[in-house]
């Protein structure tokens, strides 16, 4: 330190030793209490927080030791404060009430408030003088302290390292100090050494076993002869991370070559790159029949033959006669360009009421890591079953096209503690409606789509955390029928229903979840959901117009295990008790 703190002085402690001797109660100090504490000559705001800042407090235990550290706190606060040259004049100790108990008197002479006069930078070439003094926050008039301008230089080898000079120093040539009326005015200057531009020329990887190497190369995103950036090696591995194929991801560390370029290594270690999620779930009846179950089987494979692609298959029952099947496969990447590929395959069986097939591709654009947009066309194929389905439902085809953007900066992908995730798409097409048993006329007409997810994770407290989501579908046609309408409830989207409980054109629901972290994936949490159904006028179709407002609440826990994570939820939604409650079991397995 530049500065010289000013020292503690004892002036009366020697007399006060001399009076324990002679009363020989040296060997009792420790139960000596301190009956007053008093400062004199404070002015500031520091003596309003001395109580707050110092452990020696009347009726508490009296310390030497302790009050020596308290008062050297003291003197750093003031430093802290601009009173570079407070110091302690006298502290006085003596006895008070009898044998066990003492006073103390502290005077402080404050000095005047150091401001700052100038601040200089010599030895700046290639970054520029006004920009790296831009990024401090001491400014001429204002407050002085040693502490302000530590923190100056550290935010000054910042903006250095951030320009593409690691090895850069700043130090303090030189501060000087002149007494004006009221103030004692400093100048202070600093020295700039930049040392070496450093750009990176290349990525070492360590640890990878199943991933390719230039899978990882790729998604670190590192530009040809890139100027370093000291935020550089986080976003590498914020990228990394983002994958979910490894287990760790370490810092990236810097390195020379022998070409004098850097380098940047990164250690991985692989984790289970496939998935197993399973869900069971009970549904109760109000009525005498026992209720049923619902199941979800998602096997994901997301790095086939460490490539990054992936493939997932899904298997979703509703209820004893519904349920769903998809398939999608996903590639990185197309032919090394920053745009992925997905295509996927939809299969809903109503019932016996109908199959609706969904067939889809769609191509992404990488903005970013955490920006993309794409463009999609789908195509839909509705056959109603035979006999009464066919005369309230027409079989059709429908074919669209749009566009989507995502915005995702949560800082894990599993169980995220900030960030968000967004998500909004836009899809138009044309309608084809054929024949039905009741003869009406084949139509045609135009059809739009619009979704919208919305995440978001806050941070509260220690290991708290305030999940936050908002959905919406909403389908519009001259023509809306039942194969068209969008399903709510379950253990996905309105806790405490039954899977599939709610149909409508335009949905949107909430979930709350207030989740209190046991670990880095394990959580108890108590949530609220809240969603909202349109049903549009059909009356051919069986559909009555309709709008009803349905919320569910509950608690749950996510424990990480041997088998993988598992997660149990009992929702409760409008009217239910304990004996009606929808109890829902979940396993992620990764293999």
């Amino acid at each position: 330190m530049f500065l010289k703190k000013a020292s503690v002085k004892t002036f009366s402690a020697g007399f006060f030793c001399l009076w324990l001797m002679q009363s020989g109660r040296m060997a009792a100090q420790s139960s000596l209490r301190v009956a007053s504490l008093t400062v004199v000559g404070a002015t500031t705001g520091t003596l309003l927080e001395i109580p707050d800042n110092v452990q020696t407090k009347p009726q508490g235990i009296f310390d030497e030791a302790v009050l020596h550290r308290d008062l050297t706190r003291l003197i750093e606060r003031y430093a802290a404060d601009g009173f570079v040259y407070a110091r302690i004049d006298s502290v006085t100790i003596i006895p008070a009430g009898g044998d066990s108990a003492v006073d103390i008197f502290v005077r402080i002479h404050e000095g005047k408030p150091a401001l700052l006069k100038s601040i200089d930078v010599e030895g700046v070439r290639a970054v520029k003088e006004e920009d790296l003094k831009a990024r401090f926050e001491l400014a001429p008039g204002g407050l002085f302290s040693p502490s302000a301008l530590e923190s100056d230089i550290q935010r000054g080898l910042t903006f250095c390292e951030q320009s593409g000079y690691p090895f850069a120093k700043l130090a303090v040539k030189d501060v000087s100090f002149s007494e004006a009326a009221d103030a004692i005015l400093t100048s202070v200057i600093l020295s700039v050494d930049e040392g070496q531009r450093v750009t990176i020329s290349e990525l070492r990887v360590e640890g990878n076993k199943s991933t390719k190497e230039y899978v990882i190369l790729r998604e670190a995103r590192l530009q040809p002869d890139e100027i370093f950036d000291g935020r550089l090696p986080e976003r590498i591995k914020r990228r990394l991370e983002r994958l979910a194929l490894f287990s760790s991801v370490s810092l990236p560390e810097l390195y020379l070559t022998e070409s004098g370029h850097g380098g940047l290594l990164v250690r991985v270690a692989e984790g289970s790159p496939n998935s197993f999620d399973g869900l069971i779930g009970y549904v109760p009846t109000r009525q005498q029949e026992s209720g049923f179950f619902t199941g979800l089987v998602h096997v994901q494979f997301r790095n086939l033959l460490g490539t990054g692609r992936k493939l997932s298959t899904r298997w979703y029952r509703e209820n004893q006669l519904t349920q769903e099947v998809e398939i999608r496969y996903f590639e990185p990447w197309i032919a090394s360009y920053p745009f992925n590929g997905l295509v996927d395959f939809f299969q809903r069986r109503q019932d016996s009421t109908y199959v609706r097939r969904n067939y889809g591709l769609s191509l992404e654009f990488m903005v970013s890591e955490v920006l993309m947009f794409g463009v999609a066309y789908s195509q839909a194929n509705v056959i109603p079953s035979e006999g009464y389905a066919r005369s309230i439902l027409a079989e059709s085809r429908q074919w669209s096209v749009g566009g989507h953007v995502r915005y995702d900066t949560r800082d894990d992908p599993v169980t995220p503690t900030g960030g968000v995730l967004y998500r909004t798409e836009y899809r138009s097409g044309v309608k084809n409606t054929l024949n039905n048993l009741t003869n009406a006329p084949a139509a045609r007409s135009s059809t739009r789509l619009v979704t919208m997810d919305l995440s978001q994770y806050f941070p509260f407290f220690s290991r708290q955390v305030l999940a936050t989501e908002f959905h919406l579908r909403d389908f519009r046609a001259d023509r809306i029928e039942v194969a068209d309408l969008f399903k709510l409830g379950g253990a996905t989207s309105l806790r405490g229903y039954k899977e599939g409980q709610f149909q409508g054109s335009t949905l949107s629901w909430m979930n709350a979840e207030y989740r209190f972290l046991a670990g880095s994936r394990s959580f108890f949490y108590i949530f609220a959901d809240v969603g909202y159904v349109v049903v549009p006028e059909n009356v051919a179709g069986g559909l009555s117009k309709s709008e009803q407002t349905k919320a569910g609440f509950g608690v749950g826990v996510r424990m990480e295990s041997g088998l993988g994570l598992i997660g149990v939820n009992l929702g409760f939604g409008e009217g239910d008790t304990f004996s009606t409650a929808k109890l829902h079991v979940r396993l992620v397995n990764e293999f």
